[in-house]
């Protein structure tokens, strides 16, 4: 059955510069399903059946975890899909915004406003490259480090 197992060594270290310490922490964790054969002897000892009803309850838990990973991966391919459909609709609507101020930009120019359109064409430009440099920029959600 699970067991787990932690070794936790610690020295002092000595250097040139100065004097420290270091400490080396190993976890392991052993999620095997069946018990070894000493367990197995003993209780087949105090129970004749219990190889069998150790046998069921393998397979059930085996089967629960396989449909646990395939529920997560389900999950996850839904969670992918839906963050593609997000950045196809994004891209087209910066896209869609960008057309659309050049095409104002270009009204104002044939109503003989040449510095207001041009300022907007700058505008429009500098909206499409900060768009498509950043896209996808993720937030850190890390403290900063004082």
């Amino acid at each position: 059955m699970a067991k787990k197992t932690t070794h936790i060594k610690g020295a002092n270290v000595v250097a040139t510069n100065g004097k420290g310490a270091s400490f080396e922490h190993h976890e392991s964790f052993d999620d095997n399903l069946l018990p070894d054969s000493t367990e197995l002897s003993k209780l087949k000892e105090l129970d004749p059946t219990i190889i069998e009803w150790v046998k069921e309850r393998t397979a059930k838990e085996q089967d629960s975890r396989i449909s646990f990973n395939d529920r997560k991966m389900s999950l996850l391919e839904k969670n992918n899909s839906r963050f593609f459909i997000l950045d196809i609709l994004s891209m087209l609507s910066a896209f869609a915004i960008i057309i659309a101020g050049m095409w104002f930009s270009y009204f104002l120019l044939i109503h003989k406003e040449v510095v207001t359109s041009t300022i907007f064409a700058g505008g429009t430009i500098l909206f499409a490259a900060n768009a498509f440099l950043n896209f996808r920029n993720k937030k850190s959600t890390e403290t900063p480090k004082k």
